[in-house]
This record gives structure tokens, C-alpha cells and sequence, in this order.
């Protein structure tokens, strides 16, 4: 393998390493937002937001590196650039970048799994609470703002009893 072929790779797998910090703490950062959601704690949730957002920006800045390296090994490689991933790179790989490149693919395809379930479950946490908020407040509204008991003939309005209070003197 050629020396700046090789060089592409090392480059290449650093950054793949990078991506796999980033991602990490990304996953770390879900979980915690699990807990602060199931603990209401709303203002861990902002700094933990703000923290994914920052994770985010990181991981974009490294796809892009990494896409711009992936170009280079293509164009060296002198192999059609469509559909390009990294499963094509390693079979044109020396058998120590193979590996390695192996393992990074690997960990990052499990962390993105997981951080992609993690995001669904902890949507369907949020959304759950959305809907318990507004219950709760329409729950209030009906004690606050109540509206009529009978229709306009007299008769008791039927759909709008949520309950009875009873009381039995005994």
C-alpha cells in the first residue's frame, strides 16, 4: 500500500476515533435525559439539551472531515465515488487499517442503534408527559372556568358531568 494511501487511512481512522468520543457522550447524554425527564427535572434537561446540541455540531464537523477524507481515498483509489461507505474502503485497506477500521464500524453502528432507540424512548416519555400536562390542566380549567350544567331546555347537561360529589350524613 502506497504511503499516502496509508496516510489517508491513519487520517481516516482518527477521525472514525473521534466520531466514537463524540457519539459516547452523545449516548451518556441520552441516558440522562431519560433520568431528567422521568424526574421532571427541568432545568438538568436544558443543560443536558444544550450539551446534545454542542455533541451534535461536533459530530457534523466530523462527518464532514471524515466525508472529505472518504474523497480523497476514492479519488487516490481511482474507484467510482457513488455509493461509497465504509465496507468498500476496507476491502481496498491493508490488513492493520482493516481491522481497525472494522472495530470503529462496528462501535459506531451499535452507539447509533443505541442512541436511536434511546431518542424514541425518551420521545414517547416526553409525549406522555405533554398529554398528562394537559389533562391535568383541562382537569383545572373545569373547576376555574365551569361551564353550564343544563342546556338551553332546562334538561341537565349529561356530557359534561366528570363526576359527583356525594355526601352521606348517616
Amino acid at each position: 500500500m502506497d504511503d499516502r494511501l496509508k496516510s489517508l487511512y491513519s487520517s481516516l481512522l482518527h477521525v472514525l476515533k473521534n466520531e466514537i468520543k463524540v457519539y459516547s457522550e452523545l449516548h451518556r447524554l441520552f441516558l440522562n435525559e431519560k433520568e431528567f425527564i422521568i424526574n421532571s427535572s427541568a432545568d438538568k434537561l436544558y443543560e443536558n439539551t444544550s450539551k446534545k446540541e454542542t455533541c451534535i455540531l461536533k459530530a457534523k464537523i466530523l462527518e464532514e472531515v471524515r466525508s472529505n477524507l472518504v474523497k480523497k481515498i476514492v479519488k487516490f483509489l481511482g474507484i467510482d465515488g457513488d455509493n461509497i461507505n465504509l465496507s468498500v474502503l476496507l476491502s481496498y485497506s491493508d490488513d492493520v487499517h482493516r481491522e481497525e477500521l472494522r472495530d470503529c464500524q462496528s462501535t459506531l453502528y451499535f452507539l447509533l442503534t443505541e442512541i436511536s432507540q434511546l431518542n424514541e424512548t425518551n420521545k414517547l416519555l416526553l409525549d406522555s408527559s405533554l398529554i398528562y400536562i394537559q389533562k391535568s390542566i383541562d382537569f383545572i380549567n373545569q373547576f376555574i372556568f365551569p361551564g353550564s350544567s343544563y342546556l338551553n331546555t332546562g334538561k341537565l347537561k349529561m356530557d359534561s358531568m366528570n363526576g359527583k360529589i356525594l355526601s352521606w350524613e348517616g
